[in-house]
C-alpha cells in the first residue's frame, strides 16, 4: 500500500481503512471477509487489491487466486461447453481452494452480465461464503445502488459482510497525470 500514490483526501481515508483491514486480515478471513472496491476506471482499485493480496501471501500465508472476470467467465463457458461434469467440477474446486478469490471487473464495460454470468458469479460467491472463504471484487460501477442493481443485492451483501465496500470516487490517475478536468 506504500506504493499507492495518494492525491486526494478520500483516497487517504480508503487507504487507511484498507491498512486496518490488512492488519486484521486473519480475523476478517474467519468472518468470510468479502471486499469490494468500486468506482470509476483508473482510480487504482486493482492496485489496492494487488497490494492487499501481496500482504495476504507474505504476512498471513494465505492462498490467493486473482482473475480478470472476462477470463473467469470464459473458463465457465468452456467448462459448460465441454459437456463434461468433471471439467466444471474441477473448475469449481479450483475456485474454492484459495482463502481469497479476487475478481477484477465482473461488470462488462457496456451492457449487463448475461443471466448465466450473473448466476455463475452469484453461485460462486455464495458457495465461497458458505464455506467461510473470502471473495474480493473490483468494479467500475460508480455507486452502491447500481452495484446492487447490476450484481444483485445478495452478491453485494456477501462481499460486504465481515469486511466492507469501499467507494473509490476520486479522479482517475491517468486523467490526473494528463491534467484533464
Amino acid at each position: 500500500l506504500q506504493g499507492y500514490e495518494i492525491y486526494h483526501e478520500r483516497q487517504r481515508k480508503v487507504v487507511e481503512q484498507l491498512r486496518g483491514f490488512a492488519e486484521h486480515m486473519p480475523e476478517r478471513m474467519s468472518e468470510s471477509g468479502g471486499l469490494m472496491l468500486f468506482g470509476d476506471a483508473g482510480t487504482g482499485k486493482d492496485h489496492l487489491i494487488a497490494a492487499l493480496l501481496k500482504i495476504a501471501i507474505a504476512k498471513h500465508n494465505l492462498r490467493v487466486l486473482w482473475y480478470d472476470a472476462g477470463d473467469l467467465f470464459d473458463e465457465f463457458y468452456f467448462a459448460i461447453k465441454a459437456d463434461n461434469e468433471d471439467v466444471l467440477r474441477d473448475l469449481i474446486r479450483k475456485l474454492r481452494r484459495p482463502h481469497i478469490l479476487a475478481i477484477s471487473d465482473p461488470q462488462p464495460p457496456q451492457g449487463s452480465l448475461s443471466d448465466s454470468q450473473l448466476r455463475r458469479l452469484r453461485d460462486l460467491i455464495d458457495k465461497r461464503y458458505r464455506f467461510g472463504l473470502s471473495t474480493w471484487i473490483t468494479t467500475n460501477i460508480d455507486n452502491r445502488q447500481l452495484a446492487e442493481d447490476l450484481l444483485t443485492a445478495p452478491v453485494v451483501q456477501r462481499l460486504k459482510e465481515g469486511s466492507g465496500i469501499f467507494l473509490c470516487d476520486w479522479q482517475s490517475y491517468r486523467e490526473r497525470k494528463k491534467g484533464w478536468q
